[in-house]
């Protein structure tokens, strides 16, 4: 009796540790097992491990899928300033990747006949109202799902911080918007093309775009660390994210963004994005349960506006060549989503690094890579000495604005001769007129609005908005004081 309660108790510890070791095809990385099937899990842990420390990302977290397995989850650093581990269970907030579960939204809702790509918008919303009001009665889901309604990318950026709005007042505030290109002629990246489609799916369902994701998505696939609202997170386990100012990572609180959840503020964890992914890449099924038809996955796969680089844009994701992809990325986290047709791949990072971006996408790259037992590229930058030479030049500028602040009350004994003051002049027109005009006018039209550099580049972002200011202002001082002096010399007075 003892020996055959013996062999049970032997074979319920190897049942234990296999459990341990390996459930629904999850490798964890701080298991002895070095690979995971055909994934070198070793080689994915150490690359990860080592372009956290490299671009000093708080924490971060990884999922992996094949088919319709998940390969690996594992969650690395920290989640919050109290520094709780990041898990593979922690959300995030997932940026612009939001898109693509707002296009399978409408998708869905195509299917069941509720919408229809090539109808205006204005049939869902009566009252959808542009500048010009003819192009408005003419802008379809389908060009809004494409980046193709003539919205555009600028006005798209302003459009983040103005998510403290609902959606409806968000949409209502577009009247006085206007279009850059003609209707389906240009892609244009344009945040508000997915706000118009969040709004679509309330008008049509007659539920809130909240409680259509929950229903019809997020409950299907299981997601169940997945949220269209942070209230709804009732244990607290919504990752901090982290802003990087100076070069420095900062922990911040994100601004309010219940007007902009369908293009860019849904919130889901590396687990739950797994099951995303399987659905994903197995034409619309999980666990036996279709949450679209093969025929309408592949339509919202199809590459419609082509974007360049040998890249389009589909409903919700880019796509080049066989690779289905998009990323996103909000005042304070990062992620990506890549699909191949074998593997996926969902990476997201809570913290934002706005001059090291390129960075950070080519962390996936890695990741694919290995996945596809290839050799990574490995960079050997320094991401901080990037701060280090443009906080110093920036600290320059500063300075010497102040030095010239301080010869403007210093007094002078020595005669300004009249090329002297011409020379002050021209100095005066170019460095504190011209230029500043130069940044404030130039500088949205490169890299945003304002509003938006700020946001996702606090520190950097307002000082390049305080300088030219500095400059006017000693500017106008100057002139003021060489006009007096002028008189004085002229006049006697």
């Amino acid at each position: 009796m003892r020996k055959k309660q013996s062999v049970i108790g032997k074979m319920i510890l190897i049942a234990i540790l296999i459990l341990m070791t390996s459930v629904n095809g999850v490798a964890f990385a701080n298991e002895d097992e070095s690979t995971n099937g055909n994934l070198d899990i070793s080689a994915i842990d150490e690359f990860m491990t080592n372009e956290i420390e490299r671009l000093n990302i708080p924490g971060a977290s990884l999922a992996v899928v094949k088919g319709d397995q998940v390969e690996y989850l594992q969650g690395y650093g920290i989640s919050n300033a109290d520094g709780e581990k990041m898990t593979a269970q922690t959300p995030i907030v997932i940026g612009s990747v939001s898109k693509s579960f707002t296009a399978l939204a409408i998708m869905q809702l195509v299917e069941q006949g509720e919408i229809n790509l090539e109808e205006p918008v204005q049939s869902y919303i009566p009252w959808f109202q542009l500048a010009d009001k003819e192009a408005s009665k003419k802008i379809t889901i389908q060009h809004l799902l494409n980046h193709t309604s003539g919205l555009s990318t600028y006005d798209g950026q302003v459009s983040i911080s103005q998510g403290d709005q609902t959606l409806k007042e968000h949409i209502q505030s577009l009247e006085n918007t206007e279009l850059t290109y003609p209707i389906g002629e240009q892609y244009q990246y344009s945040n508000i093309n997915y706000i118009i489609l969040g709004l679509v799916i309330e008008e049509a369902t007659n539920k809130s775009y909240k409680n259509y994701i929950n229903e019809f998505i997020f409950k299907p696939l299981e997601m169940n660390n997945s949220y269209s609202d942070p209230k709804d997170d009732k244990n607290d386990t919504i990752s901090g994210g982290y802003q990087t100012v100076f070069g420095f990572k900062m922990p911040t609180k994100q601004l309010k963004h219940e007007g902009t959840v369908p293009s860019g503020y849904l919130i889901s964890s590396a687990e739950d994005m797994a099951n995303y992914m399987i659905a994903q890449l197995n034409q619309g099924e999980f666990k036996g349960k279709n949450i679209l038809s093969a025929n309408a996955m592949n339509t919202m796969h199809h590459p419609s506006s082509f974007i360049g680089n040998d890249t389009s844009y589909a409903m919700g994701w880019e796509v080049n060549n066989e690779e289905i992809s998009h990323n996103g990325w909000t005042e304070n986290t990062y992620s990506k989503v890549v699909l191949d047709g074998e593997y996926g791949i969902s990476l997201q990072i809570n913290s934002m690094d706005y001059f090291n971006l390129n960075e950070y996408d080519a962390i996936t790259s890695g990741i694919n890579k290995l996945v596809h037992n290839e050799k990574p590229s490995i960079s050997d930058s320094h991401p901080f000495m990037k701060y280090v030479m443009i906080d110093l030049i920036l600290l320059a500028i500063v300075l010497l604005i102040v030095w010239s602040a301080y010869r403007m009350v210093k007094p002078k004994n020595r005669k300004v001769t009249t090329f002297r003051r011409i020379l002050n002049g021209l100095s005066i027109f170019v460095f504190n007129w011209l230029l500043p005009l130069i940044i404030l006018i130039g500088f949205p039209k490169l890299f945003g609005p304002l509003s938006t550099v700020t946001l996702f580049a606090p520190g950097i972002g307002h000082l390049l908005f305080i300088i030219p200011l500095l400059l006017f202002i000693v500017g106008v001082v100057k002139l003021g004081k060489g006009t007096r002096t002028l008189k004085k010399n002229t006049f006697g007075v």
